[in-house]
């Protein structure tokens, strides 16, 4: 199964429009999906008028004192391959409860490692925060999905969050791929194709191609309960969020990836240099500043070893986020990925 979270700590990005419709896009491919909703506010939960007894809050409380889940009534079905469980506002009161145990970035990794063998995809639709329930989110996903608007807000939360996520990187070794996601785009504006334009010489392939048009009846789906498809799949909502499920297919299904990480605020410019581009300098392997002294590449790789190192300016170095390193001939260290 692989568990992808919807994360920007702002709101109004359009977080859980996305969870529910790449869902329902995912699930109309033939994946079998299960949707999450993490935020205690209940917004998909809202969206797809779904209300059961048994919520996020009750299954990861029953996880906490160790008590058998109900198998038979862990999700509800919303549609062919697409089954949803939801959230309630005592969700809030668990960060709480769970922020002074040892365990508390895995309870949700553990409840999703019992039900990985049903499904295809996993979608969590998080809230906008930076709390535990992301950070479980983070931990227990492969990929991480950020939408943002045209707003310089936006980005700067990019930047808070790449923190966070070097940071669980540190701390539990791994982090989710991260792409971004051009939510509510009107093309017919000067500033939104200015600032298409600025995304994309910022973010280079970090950004997904497909990018989510402005479309009302993406809102008008969500307040009649129901998911961009069955409400009017000949709609551009419809259009783009079957884009970006294809999208989402190849990019998760065709390779495996690397997420490479490098603080610094007086570098002109990073590239990876390494086993992977036969040590030579290439723009393809470029590294993006997404924040003050952040910068980011994700790279595609086979199966193998693979030994690397920055070049920031006329300096190598070893990667200072990469606890896995050799010696090289020269004395020095290179930085190690494995992809099993």
């Amino acid at each position: 199964m692989k568990v992808i979270s919807i994360v920007n700590q702002k709101g109004g990005c359009g977080k859980t429009i996305t969870a529910v419709n790449l869902s329902a896009a995912l699930s109309k491919k033939g994946f079998k999906v299960l949707l999450i909703d993490l935020d205690p506010q209940a917004h998909a939960t809202f969206a797809l008028r779904k209300s059961s007894n048994l919520t996020i809050t009750d299954i990861l409380e029953k996880l906490s004192r160790n008590e058998v889940l109900p198998l038979d009534e862990l999700y509800q079905s919303v549609s062919e391959n697409f089954y949803f469980i939801g959230s309630r506002i005592g969700l809030a009161s668990l960060e709480h409860k769970f922020s002074q145990r040892d365990d508390r970035l895995d309870i949700l990794s553990t409840f999703l490692n019992i039900v990985s063998s049903n499904f295809d995809y996993c979608i969590l639709d998080c809230p906008p925060n930076l709390g535990l329930l992301t950070l479980n989110a983070l931990n227990a996903s492969a990929y991480c999905l950020i939408p943002f608007n045209l707003c310089d807000f936006s980005l700067r939360g990019i930047e808070i969050l790449k923190d966070i996520i070097i940071m669980l990187k540190e701390f539990k070794g791994k982090t989710p791929i991260c792409f971004y996601l051009l939510n509510q785009l009107d093309r017919r504006s000067r500033f939104a194709c200015e600032f298409t334009e600025k995304v994309k010489k910022r973010l280079g392939n970090l950004l997904l191609n497909t990018m989510i048009r402005t479309n009302i009846t993406l809102k008008e789906a969500a307040s009649f309960g129901k998911n961009i498809f069955e409400y009017n799949s000949d709609s551009r909502g419809a259009e783009d969020f079957a884009a970006l499920a294809k999208e989402v297919i190849n990019t998760t299904s065709n390779t495996s990836w690397a997420q490479l990480f490098l603080k610094g605020e007086s570098f002109a410019e990073v590239y990876a240099i390494g086993d992977f581009n036969n040590w030579k300098k290439d723009e393809k392997y470029k590294l993006r500043k997404v924040g003050g002294d952040i910068w980011t590449l994700n790279i595609p790789l086979e199966k193998g070893k693979y030994r690397y190192k920055f070049l920031a300016g006329d300096t190598w170095l070893a990667d200072p986020h990469n606890k896995l390193v050799e010696d090289d001939s020269y004395g020095g260290k290179n930085s190690l990925i494995i992809i099993d």
